[in-house]
């Protein structure tokens, strides 16, 4: 990519220079006494805007799935709390208070979500001997507030400062913690840390496994605020902070030593090659001579920036700028246009302007990308988290919105009313494009890029979204005949109110898709992933639900006559006051669900696992229960007519289970249970 050329706005450069003359407790005071609002990003087809403002100290931020939706946590470093945005407010009630220490660089520093667990880390301070503590532990979300705190690894007695603190998760769910030196200037062994660590661990200024924390991951790291994995690789990165030179960019490979505090920066002719304990010595990938404070890196892997997918951001404490780097063909470094820039290392003579992407923040904490596909940073000075996407201008990235013989960037374009039968787009680029009312007959969308379109009110007849990435993709009020979606990607998209006319969904993913009050009878969602969609009010007549994730589903209120749930797994799935009659369940998972008050006549269970299931008030007549296994389920008010129940339990449990559902009908009517078939084999 040719860089662009960008002038650098005085004030940064005097900036940079100040902060090399503030002590770290300085340099917190510094960043909120010369706030800006200036900010600006160097490529023109990219907008960033205010998202939240009114942070006391933000330092980091996660997303969360809960019921109603993805929501951002955010932490802030001097008040112990952990915060909640839903839907762009900021709710002001903590969902965690923590009492912290905050001196200097101490306090709430770090979280990671993962599923409803939450990692957070943050310090507290001995009355004692006036030493600092670090703590990582694992919350857990229930909804409404973070819960049943788990200690997972602590480390005693350090100084106040290079306390690290931020964590990943990598492919195999194993979540990796960085702490750095405490403050000790030095990398403390086995043999010398046993009056500073309560937990048995090789080292600390290390990466870690907070999962199983016997596991050091690399060694020798000063203090980082920055770690991110490659999505294509799978390999590790950080960013890590030099006394008075040399921030780096690291490759972590497991059993990396950065060298602290033998080496900062690549390695020098005099220096020797700093070995411990089998942990391998390798130079950083990038350096700044003169120390820029490095933050947060992402690597860029949204749909929305297809442009940049090679592209890896790296944000800034000094200076309030966001560098953004070129992987090379490898991904295993980077590579420049610049030939200052080829020996790794922006000297204090070299010009930054080939990395700079991004000017005027107030010291940037954290990078993130959000469910949306935008990118959220997080400014610590100013109390604010902007937000980087698209500009929506009907000419995104140098889109053609007409040339559809040669170009395959459609990037923002806007094709309202438009018809296109027969047209051939497959594999080409329209994330957030407007089709809206357009007419899409015999259109060919495999493996496009689709990603926040717009398909409102469209019409949609045998259109081939096979291997398409729809997520957040708007088909409310269409209508969609014979269209397929096999193995695609539809994450939020929203379906309220279409009409959907034998339309294939086989081996998609419709995580958080919204199907409320659509019309879907004979669909076909065999192995798709359902989890936490919503069908509310729907009529799904003789859909086909076989091998389908439907964990947190909701249907509500639905209509499923004659459909077919055979080997789904339900759990915590809403089912209540639906039409379910004939419906077949056969070899079914089911948790913890609801189906109250719904109408379930002569639905087939067979040899399904029913657990914690709720069918209070429900009309189960001549249901077939045959080799079911009702652990803990409820039946209260349960209509049981004609129902057939038969188990190959041994008898005492078989008994138990037989009594508790005794128990529940008692009092009721014969006719309830009337002709119930109850046998033993």
């Amino acid at each position: 990519m040719k860089p662009m050329r960008v002038v650098i706005p005085i004030f940064l450069i005097l900036f940079s220079i100040i902060l090399l003359n503030l002590s770290s407790n300085d340099i917190l005071t510094y960043a909120q006494e010369n706030k800006t609002n200036n900010v600006v990003i160097k490529d023109s087809n990219l907008i960033v805007e205010e998202y939240i403002s009114g942070l006391n100290l933000p330092v980091m931020i996660d997303f969360i799935d809960d019921d109603d939706g993805v929501h951002m946590l955010v932490i802030e470093k001097d008040e112990g709390t952990v915060k909640i945005i839903k839907d762009g407010i900021l709710i002001s009630e903590p969902i965690l208070q923590l009492e912290v220490s905050h001196a200097s660089e101490e306090g709430l520093l770090g979280i990671l979500v993962q599923n409803i667990d939450v990692f957070v880390h943050h310090t507290t301070r001995s009355v004692d001997d006036d030493t600092t503590s670090n703590w990582f532990t694992k919350y857990t979300w229930d909804g409404e507030k973070l819960i049943e705190p788990v200690e997972l690894l602590s480390f005693h007695k350090g100084t106040g400062n290079h306390n690290g603190g931020v964590m990943i998760e990598d492919e195999n769910g194993i979540v990796f913690g960085a702490i750095g030196d405490l403050g000790y200037g030095k990398v403390l062994d086995m043999q010398q840390q046993k009056n500073f660590l309560s937990a048995e661990n090789n080292y600390i200024g290390s990466i870690l496994s907070l999962n199983a924390p016997s596991e050091v991951y690399a060694v020798g790291i000063r203090n980082t605020y920055g770690l991110d994995i490659d999505p294509v690789t799978g390999i590790l990165w950080d960013t890590e902070n030099g006394h008075r030179d040399f921030d780096e960019v690291n490759l972590v490979q497991k059993k990396f030593n950065s060298g602290w505090s033998k080496i900062q920066g690549p390695i020098k002719d005099n220096q020797e090659t700093p070995i411990i304990n089998g942990y391998e010595y390798s130079d950083p990938e990038f350096s700044w001579e003169r120390p820029v404070a490095v933050t947060s890196i992402h690597f860029i892997q949204s749909p929305l920036f297809p442009e940049y997918e090679n592209s890896v951001l790296i944000g800034s404490f000094g200076g309030g700028i966001l560098y953004k780097f070129e992987l090379n063909e490898n991904r295993d470094g980077f590579r420049f246009d610049d030939n200052n820039l080829k020996d790794l290392v922006l000297n204090k003579e070299d010009s930054p302007n080939e990395i700079i992407f991004g000017t005027g923040f107030a010291g940037i904490t954290d990078i993130k990308e959000g469910p949306d596909g935008s990118i959220y940073i997080v400014t610590i000075g100013d109390g604010k988290i902007f937000r980087i996407s698209p500009a929506l201008n009907g000419n995104i990235g140098g889109s053609d919105c007409q040339n559809f013989s040669d170009s395959k960037n459609f990037s923002g374009c806007i094709f309202s009313g438009e018809d296109f039968t027969g047209k051939n787009f497959s594999n080409k680029n329209f994330n957030f494009a407007d089709f809206s009312k357009s007419n899409l007959t015999d259109v060919n969308f495999q493996g496009a890029n689709l990603v926040n379109s717009n398909f409102y009110n469209a019409k949609l007849s045998n259109v081939n979204f096979s291997g398409a990435n729809l997520d957040s993709t708007i088909f409310k009020e269409a209508i969609l005949t014979n269209t397929n979606f096999n193995k695609a990607s539809l994450v939020s998209a929203d379906f309220q109110k279409t009409i959907l006319s034998k339309v294939n969904f086989e081996h998609s993913d419709l995580e958080r898709s919204l199907f409320d009050n659509a019309e879907l009878e004979a669909t076909k969602f065999m192995h798709a992933n359902l989890m936490r969609a919503g069908f509310e009010s729907s009529n799904l007549t003789f859909v086909d639900l076989e091998n389908t994730n439907l964990v947190k589903a909701n249907f509500d209120n639905a209509i499923l006559k004659n459909a077919n749930f055979n080997e789904a797994k339900i759990w915590k799935t809403k089912l209540n006051n639906a039409d379910l009659e004939n419906s077949s369940f056969v070899e079914t998972d089911v948790f913890k669900s609801e189906f109250r008050k719904s109408n379930l006549k002569n639905a087939d269970f067979q040899l399904s696992k029913l657990t914690n299931v709720d069918f209070t008030d429900a009309d189960l007549t001549s249901v077939n229960l045959l080799y079911v296994y009702p652990v803990d389920s409820i039946f209260d008010d349960t209509i049981l007519k004609n129902a057939k129940i038969n188990t190959c339990l041994e008898h005492d449990i078989f008994s138990r289970i037989l009594n508790k559902i005794l128990r529940s009908i008692e009092g009721l009517n014969s006719e309830f249970f009337e002709k119930l078939i109850i046998s033993v084999c």
